[in-house]
């Protein structure tokens, strides 16, 4: 059996989780991490139980989680800490019906597939825009100059957000986002200074939106507010979810996508051939492969068994979504990066009634990213095969990718 120890925040467990908790899918997919007090579930199976059983597996983490926070905050934070996570626990995704129902309902509509493609225009600009922008130099950062700037641009514009203060709203969702995936013992006292500064901004545009009424995420947060369904302080708390939700994870899809592309370079001829028939299934291949969020956690809500595993109420689970991507019990070849892979039933986007709100956006983001680098850098390369990822937590984040074209 793999020992665990200190293992899940490994430097070398965050770059690559797939052979970590690979090895725990094969000897003990219901782990029981003694250090961090936390189930690990790998089996693709068994995390889609998780995900489809709200009764004994509860979202609403921060306003359940009653044991010492791991890793450790820094001394005197433990205030701060309480700030954070009762503004965390107003939060959609951190919530189990029936206020996860209520919450959800405004934004179902806005979020369908058909109003999604309705934006197909606007990202297919963003991105030219700012390929546009570098084509001439012949190289870029697909970090810093497509990966940060688009979906930060696409769900700015979603909400309302005014051009002029994009860059405040970046800043403070990344700072807001420490709480989320940092390490860092310091990263209550920075999410909640980011937190404050946020509040205070959404509220005075939801003022002005309630008196100014137009057609954005904004605006539907103000009807809710209007009809019952939220209160104020839900509104300013979604308004930041949405924004830090719809910013972070794209990040990833289009780092980790574009460098599953460059290191299978068979399927990347294969895509710069025919970019756009491929697109929607080039990118679910880069969801599954590579997942922008590796892990998720949950609080165990009821008793219950899992594969011959007592589970007990309030123990924490983590269900790590990179594992059961590359469950070959689940796919064939599972560790293989294949483009026309169909079905793809991936997970990267979780299941049940927690099914990731903004799934067709990130879809359309990532397959617009894809088919213009295809088709304008079809000799795109990395300019270094040594890539660093970020100490974080839950999430595969690329410090950088620089690649080049000429």
């Amino acid at each position: 059996m793999l020992r665990v120890h200190d293992d899940l925040y490994r430097d070398d467990v965050l770059a690559d989780p797939f052979r970590y908790y690979g090895a725990l899918r094969e000897t003990d997919p219901v782990h029981w991490n003694a250090d961090f007090k936390t189930w690990v579930v790998t089996r693709y199976d068994d995390v889609s139980w998780v995900l489809r059983h709200p009764e004994f597996f509860s979202s609403a983490f921060y306003a359940r989680e009653e044991r010492p926070i791991t890793p450790p905050i820094d001394s005197g934070d433990e205030a701060v800490h309480e700030y954070v996570s009762a503004f965390r626990a107003t939060e959609i995704i951190q919530n189990d019906p029936p206020t996860h129902t209520r919450l959800r309902a405004p934004f179902r509509h806005p979020f369908s597939p058909k109003l999604i493609r309705e934006w197909r225009q606007v990202i297919r600009n963003v991105v030219s825009d700012l390929l546009d922008a570098v084509e001439a130099r012949g190289k870029m950062d697909v970090i810093e100059d497509l990966g940060r700037p688009l979906p930060l641009r696409v769900i700015s514009e979603m909400l309302g957000v005014p051009t002029g203060d994009r860059e405040l709203v970046k800043k403070q969702a990344e700072e807001r986002m420490q709480s989320a995936i940092s390490l860092a013992p310091d990263r209550m006292r920075r999410a909640a200074d980011a937190i404050r500064e946020g509040c205070e901004y959404f509220d005075r545009l939801l003022g002005e939106r309630a008196a100014s009424p137009r057609d954005d995420l904004l605006g539907v947060l103000v009807k809710a507010e209007r009809a019952g369904c939220y209160t104020r302080a839900e509104s300013v708390s979604n308004a930041q979810g949405l924004l830090d939700a719809g910013h972070e994870t794209t990040i990833q899809l289009i780092g980790n996508g574009t460098l599953a592309f460059m290191r299978n370079r068979d399927q990347w001829d294969l895509f710069t051939s025919s970019p756009e028939a491929l697109a929607v299934t080039a990118t679910e291949e880069c969801l599954r492969y590579d997942p922008p969020l590796f892990a998720l956690r949950r609080i165990v809500a009821a008793d219950c068994e899992l594969r011959g595993k007592h589970l007990s109420e309030g123990d924490r689970v983590l269900w790590v979504i990179a594992s059961a991507n590359r469950d070959p019990r689940a796919f064939d070849d599972p560790d293989v990066f294949d483009i026309r892979r169909q079905p793809n039933r991936h997970l990267s986007f979780g299941g049940g009634i927690h099914y990731c709100l903004g799934q067709y956006l990130a879809r359309l983001e990532g397959q617009e990213v894809f088919t213009q680098l295809a088709s304008r850098f079809p000799k795109l390369r990395l300019e270094t095969e040594e890539v660093e990822y970020a100490h974080l937590r839950g999430v595969r984040s690329l410090k950088a990718l620089p690649v080049s074209w000429n």
